[in-house]
């Protein structure tokens, strides 16, 4: 266990001597390797903090029924009592067609054409306010929304906060648009690990030469690049995790003022700390393969 131990430490002290080799195009490599990670990172966390914020900014959202001509009174009032039994309401309001026309007159701005009209066109509309919670299950409120145009005697039913509902869609469609450019992104990733070590593998041509000669093995060979490997991984992960603080603060400057007036609890959270882990963990097992793949892929056509 401990010549084991004592192989690792020899290995890692060989490759972090790269480093102070060549520090400014070590640094250039982790910026690479931070940039490809930090773009999608911070692209998929604004998004996360977008979301919840949209769904508690429904605001006081309203179902509007809006009869065919001579529908009678009692098929309206049926309704309203149906409405407030079928959906979490704050209030429900009928609105008679006199009551309509008045309206139209008081805010139109062509008061000649509401008083030149013969008879009133208008019909009986009921409006009921809705409940709506950031957990509010969107689907079911349609499906209930969709049975009223069935509804006797109903000619039209308008939901005012579909916009919510097709902005969440947005959302959730730029959401999966980040997982598959952070999928791209691992892909690039593990190519340029992949051809970074092989060119760091290109410098040492000679060394490794030296080094099999002496009897060395492929895995001794392999541990220094790896560990380099691997310091590679950390560095860029703490660069990008740098360039996405960076990135939220910047977008909170610029539309967090703007947003937090519909939304006072709005904010660009920072990644929690077992996301963080996370994302630490399966970084570097990325970048860890893609250098042992180049590893194994030198050694075997140099030595063997």
């Amino acid at each position: 266990m401990m010549r084991w131990f004592r192989l690792h430490c020899f290995a890692a002290q060989t490759g972090l001597k790269i480093w102070a080799q060549e520090p400014l195009g070590q640094l250039f490599n982790a910026l690479v390797l931070a940039i490809a990670l930090a773009l999608p990172w911070a692209f998929i966390q604004g998004l996360n903090a977008l979301a919840p914020a949209m769904g508690r900014n429904v605001g006081t959202p309203q179902v509007s029924l809006f009869f065919k001509p001579n529908t009678g009174a009692d098929v309206v009032k049926t309704a309203a009592i149906r409405l407030q039994r079928d959906f979490d309401v704050q209030s429900v309001q009928i609105i008679p067609p006199d009551k309509a026309l008045e309206t139209l007159r008081q805010i139109s701005q062509t008061q000649d054409l509401a008083a030149a009209l013969d008879s009133n066109p208008l019909p009986y509309t009921v409006v009921a306010t809705l409940n709506i919670q950031a957990d509010t299950r969107t689907q079911s409120l349609n499906q209930k929304i969709d049975t009223w145009r069935e509804f006797k005697g109903v000619e039209h039913v308008q939901y005012d906060a579909q916009w919510v509902q097709k902005l969440h869609s947005v959302i959730h469609s730029a959401r999966l648009l980040g997982l598959a450019l952070a999928g791209l992104v691992a892909a690039m990733v593990l190519v340029v690990s992949f051809n970074t070590v092989r060119l760091q593998l290109a410098k040492r041509q000679q060394e490794l030469h030296v080094q099999k000669c002496f009897g060395a093995t492929d895995r001794e060979i392999a541990r220094p690049t790896l560990w380099w490997a691997l310091s590679l991984a950390v560095a860029a992960f703490v660069l990008a995790y740098g360039f996405m603080h960076v990135a939220m603060a910047l977008a909170d400057d610029a539309v967090g003022p703007w947003i937090r007036q519909f939304d006072s609890g709005f904010g660009f959270a920072h990644s929690s700390a077992s996301t963080t882990l996370a994302l630490l963990g399966g970084w570097v097992a990325l970048v860890c393969v893609g250098a042992w793949a180049s590893v194994r892929s030198t050694l075997m056509k140099e030595f063997n």
